[in-house]
């Protein structure tokens, strides 16, 4: 009967929320964010309780009580959240870079300014003030974005508060006068055996739109962004010298200092103006490793600079058709993103001194760089219908220097036909033109030349049952230089589903699921290029577990053959204890070895562990491994470990160690063409950052790198890199 009731009282506040969206009071007097809540401004506040658990169980009482107070300062949302705790020195909190604390307890909030359903802003804190803010939209979340704002947090004896306070001017919003209603999301993370979300209202499983579940807030009536103007200059240094790894002794020492300047310039509410001068476009954090190993295609890496992440969410469509990793060395970019009632749209523009290509194929990719100049440009609009968070849009893309061209216009939809049920649609045209040069040494067509690119994607997502299929064509001509697109040439279908189950109070595990799929790729010409049946069993249990099998058969084309692949898998990573996360992963079978056209026995796996030593100090580690065989032995075996160490001395200080080393050992004596190969190489790479940030853009980076190979042709490892740089950067805000 109390859980009846309780659900009953669920279903109201739903309803409610819809109907009658609740009043933020507006208190324009001051607070000092320091994690205390003692002004007494907070009296006046609006309180929400959150106390229903929407994950992992569904909608069932929260187990701890949390309430959250919000105020409207006229210049800024102000939140505060008291998060009790019976059990207080459990509470799972350490000091982190910015971003990096979604292991820890933390409380936030997730902002739909427009009300729109499509697109929301999330802020969130740990319990010693430790930032997080993200973009949300219904397919992804993307944590690259950040805003300046401000938040303290402090654990008390009872439990943990947290105060934020969230700049208007950091928000875009509709350029409207007086009362505003938003949808917002209060939300507190609990990860003990499980890792727990409480909210101040349940969310429906059968609707798998999260941002059409948000509860309605009105207010705001002085909230604008007005004409926010940031200047950010910049300092750069680098001395660097290399050498090949043939040579005794390095090259000159390279020393460079260039100065910069990158604008953002509010317009109005919801209109924004970035533009960089001389940018600093390096990347200061080394990506994560990857084994480029038997691989035919490009290896993906995401975009770290901050000029191109900032609003990056409007420029995405079904296709990867905007990929800014390709623009390596640019002078100078502008770039405009808005929002008017139904209406998004963006561009960039930025030159390229480095123009990088990359080259698709049927069966494989390359990559070249052009020694010319280019100019890279990308527009994108989207308008927004239907009650079901429907959208419609189109992009276009072109990228030219010298004798090469490249251009891409696109439309799609996304068609959400029910709360469940999801239509998508994309069709992209391109026209190219390479250097002759370039078209002969890789085989590329002369002259001008075209293609197109199709898909649609059907998508049931429902509590239980999951359902998609998929169909793409991508024709022999067609190239996004602009984006990231591998492999064309062509037609690829895919079928599949699966079941979810959700477990009760009663249950060990919280959630468990079957996923099936069957897909077929074939050439333009029909030949048969892949076919594939794969299945996978998964469940979520205690102490944050997940664990997931499968296996799956594969008939895959290659050199002229079609040979019979087949896999095991096996994934499992949990947390034991506050301080330790950790996992592994296996796969077994029979893969091809493309470097000598036969079907192998193969073997891969790794494990990775992530590690608080008190407060300060953490260690994570990746290490992979993968092997080919044959009866004879060994075909290669290769080891990559990636280290990263670092000590926050406090929540804007931070020391960060990375050492990255790649070992692929290879038995010559098994392969056709040994000649172009090595037998053992290894390769490190190394890199010490301290940094000091007051904000996302007012900071400092003082660092040193170095990168090392060994390889058959040298006697022993040598240091082939080594560099050391510096940063500076000041944000000014009117």
């Amino acid at each position: 009967m109390p859980k009846l009731l309780f659900l009953l009282i669920i279903t109201f506040q739903l309803n409610a929320q819809i109907i009658e969206p609740k009043q933020i009071p507006h208190i324009p007097t001051e607070f000092k964010i320091d994690g205390t809540m003692d002004e007494s401004g907070w009296q006046q506040a609006l309180i929400i309780p959150l106390q229903i658990e929407a994950s992992p169980a569904e909608n069932i009482p929260a187990q701890v009580e949390t309430k959250a107070y919000l105020i409207d300062r006229g210049e800024s949302l102000l939140i505060g959240f008291i998060a009790k705790d019976p059990q207080p020195e459990n509470i799972r909190a350490y000091l982190k870079d910015r971003d990096s604390a979604w292991q820890d307890d933390f409380v936030g909030v997730i902002l739909d300014t427009y009300n729109d359903q499509r697109r929301a802003l999330e802020f969130f804190a740990n319990p010693l003030g430790v930032q997080m803010d993200l973009i949300l939209t219904n397919d992804s979340e993307d944590s690259s974005w950040n805003a300046i704002w401000d938040s303290a947090g402090r654990i008390t004896d009872d439990g943990y508060v947290v105060e934020m306070e969230i700049p208007y001017n950091e928000l875009q919003m509709p350029d409207q006068n007086g009362e505003k209603i938003w949808g917002i999301y209060l939300q507190r993370t609990h990860p003990r055996k499980d890792r727990r979300q409480y909210r101040s209202v349940g969310n429906d499983r059968n609707n798998d739109c999260f941002l059409c579940q948000m509860p309605k807030y009105k207010g705001f009536a002085n909230a604008e962004r007005g004409m926010d103007l940031e200047i950010t200059p910049t300092l750069t240094g680098l001395s660097a010298k290399s050498r090949e790894p043939e040579d005794v002794t390095y090259g000159s020492t390279e020393t460079d200092f260039e100065a910069g300047l990158d604008v953002n310039w509010g317009i109005n509410s919801n209109l924004t103006l970035n533009a960089t001068i001389n940018p600093d476009f390096s990347q200061v954090e080394a990506d994560s490793a990857q084994l480029n190993v038997n691989q035919n295609f490009a290896l993906f890496f995401p975009e770290r600079r901050s000029f191109f992440l900032e609003n990056a969410d409007y420029f995405d469509s079904n296709m990867n058709l905007v990929y800014t990793r390709n623009i390596a060395d640019p002078d100078y970019g502008v770039r405009m993103v808005g929002k008017y009632d139904k209406n998004a749209y963006g561009f960039y523009y930025t030159n390229d001194t480095i123009t990088n290509l990359l080259l698709p194929g049927t069966l494989g990719s390359d990559f070249t760089t052009l020694d010319i100049d280019s100019n890279n440009l990308v527009g994108r609009y989207r308008r927004d219908f239907g009650e079901h968070a429907s959208t419609f849009g189109g992009t276009i893309t072109s990228r030219e220097g010298g004798d090469y061209s490249n251009t891409v216009v696109s439309a799609d939809m996304n068609y959400q036909l029910t709360p469940t049920d999801v239509f998508k649609f994309q069709y992209a045209h391109s026209e190219t033109e390479y250097p002759e040069a370039l078209s002969e040494e890789f085989n590329q067509p002369f002259d001008n030349f075209s293609g197109d690119f199709y898909l649609a994607r059907y998508q049931h997502n429902g509590r239980n049952w999951r359902f998609n299929v998929y169909h793409e064509n991508k024709d022999d001509g067609f190239r996004a230089d602009s984006g990231f697109v591998s492999q064309v040439g062509t037609k690829k279908s895919i079928i599949g589903g699966g079941y979810v189950w959700i477990g009760d109070e009663d249950n060990w595990w919280n959630r468990m699921d079957v996923y099936s799929d069957w897909d077929i790729t074939h050439d333009q010409d029909g030949t048969v290029l892949e076919k594939e049946l794969e299945g996978s069993y998964g469940i979520n249990g205690p102490l944050q577990s997940y664990f997931r099998v499968g296996v799956g058969v594969r008939d895959h084309y290659w050199d002229e053959r079609v040979f019979r692949e087949n896999y095991r898998f096996i994934d499992f990573e949990f947390r034991p204890f506050a301080a330790l996360g950790a996992g592994m992963w296996f796969d077994t079978g029979h893969l091809i070895d493309f470097a000598n056209s036969r079907l192998a026995d193969a073997k891969s796996g790794g494990f990775f562990f992530s590690s608080n030593l008190g407060k300060h100090f953490q260690a994570n580690a990746t290490h992979r491994y993968r092997n080919l065989s044959i009866s004879e032995g060994n075909i290669f075996t290769a080891n990559q470990t990636d280290l990263r160490l670092s000590y926050q001395f406090n929540i804007r200080q931070r020391l960060r160690l990375a050492i990255i080393q790649t070992d692929v050992n290879r038995n010559l004596s098994l392969y056709n063409e040994p000649e172009d190969h090595n037998k053992n190489s290894r390769h490190i790479a190394t890199q010490l950052i301290y940094s000091y940030k007051v904000n996302p853009r007012t900071l400092m980076f003082l660092g040193y790198s170095d990168a090392g190979t060994e390889f058959d042709d040298i006697e022993s490892f040598v240091k082939t890199d080594k560099s050391l740089f510096v940063k500076f950067s000041y944000a000014w805000k009117r």
